[in-house]
């Protein structure tokens, strides 16, 4: 019985010492990650299709027949919110600052403006409008890589983003019925 609790006791000891070996053995056996693999950033965001563009504010007035004037004066907060998917949306804190240094201005998800607005504007004969307040925006694409091994990027998304300006443009015009 002892000889059996002795060979017992060294199979037990050896496979400690496995175990302790393997656990030293590890980590210099696993998988590295691809950006120490490589000499390039883990994620990168591209601007591309990038236009001019602008989007419709909250300011507006009722819906008048032409031939007529119609006069807006308000006293409230402007805004004007960007367009953009769930999936963006999501990061937009990032997406914006990126989008803001490739584009050369500064777009957010969202603009807005405390003021009184006073504008006019002539509806022509035949025509039934009101008058809205249009903000600057930037329109463009983006494209999110992440870098996966070999050193090669995979896509993880492309998205269309109707962003406004931070600065204040803005154009007041007639929206037809």
């Amino acid at each position: 019985m002892g000889t059996m609790a002795s060979t017992r006791s060294k199979k037990m000891r050896l496979l400690s010492t496995m175990v302790f070996m393997s656990a030293l053995v590890a980590p210099s056996m696993a998988a590295t990650p691809a950006s120490a693999q490589c000499d390039a950033p883990n994620v990168t965001y591209k601007f591309t299709n990038v236009s001019k563009s602008r989007r419709l504010s909250n300011l507006r007035s009722d819906y008048m027949k032409g031939p007529g004037t119609i006069t807006y004066t308000a006293t409230k907060t402007a805004t004007a919110h960007a367009s953009m998917t769930a999936t963006v949306e999501a990061e937009a804190g990032i997406v914006f600052a990126k989008a803001s240094a490739s584009l050369g201005v500064t777009v957010g998800a969202e603009w807005s403006k405390s003021g009184t607005w006073a504008y006019e504007k002539k509806v022509p004969r035949g025509e039934t409008a009101r008058l809205v307040m249009w903000h600057k925006s930037r329109e463009f694409v983006v494209t999110k890589k992440r870098l996966v091994q070999g050193c090669k990027y995979e896509r993880v998304y492309r998205s269309w983003v109707d962003a406004p300006l931070k600065a204040n443009f803005n154009v007041w015009n007639l929206q037809n019925l």
